[in-house]
């Protein structure tokens, strides 16, 4: 088990939560920015040995 959170694109936590596998936490992370409108959210998972958080983003892709 491993623990997410998830940021808005303004970098505030909006959520956290342990959760049991890759897959379920993407689709946990899809639930939680559920309109979808802005760019620059993202989810973090946390080191289980030193506690610091790792993150992706979700961009969509880029108009370039």
């Amino acid at each position: 088990m491993a623990t997410y959170r998830v940021i808005d694109p303004h970098g505030d936590v909006v959520d956290t939560k342990d959760i049991a596998s890759a897959d379920d936490a993407h689709a946990w992370f899809v639930d939680v920015r559920a309109d979808n409108t802005e760019l620059g959210w993202r989810m973090e998972a946390q080191h289980e040995n030193d506690g610091t958080w790792h993150f992706f983003d979700s961009t969509e892709g880029t108009s370039d």
